[in-house]
């Protein structure tokens, strides 16, 4: 009877409780300046011709998604960041 009563007092703990992974990441504001400059030159390059366009286009969106989570404190694999400079056509 008392294991009745305390599961469900345990389940209702746990989901409304912030867990400490759940917490917003710090903000390197150094990497999203080095990440805007890649954007900022990925545009330039778009417009000036200097490349397949459909790539360059696909890196800048992927470099947006990037960005924004970062800026809205969600979490970014560094395997995500890698890839974004090793891709990069600069």
């Amino acid at each position: 009877m008392k294991v009745a009563k305390l599961l469900p007092a345990i389940a209702m703990a746990l989901l409304f409780s912030t867990p400490t992974w759940a917490q917003q990441q710090t903000v390197d504001p150094e990497l999203i300046a080095r990440l805007e400059e890649m954007l900022s030159k990925t545009d330039w390059q778009t417009r000036a011709g200097g490349g397949p366009k459909g790539v360059l286009l696909l890196h800048q969106a992927k470099l947006r998604r990037i960005i924004d989570q970062l800026k809205s404190g969600q979490s970014v694999t560094p395997k995500e960041i890698d890839a974004l400079f090793l891709e990069h056509p600069c």
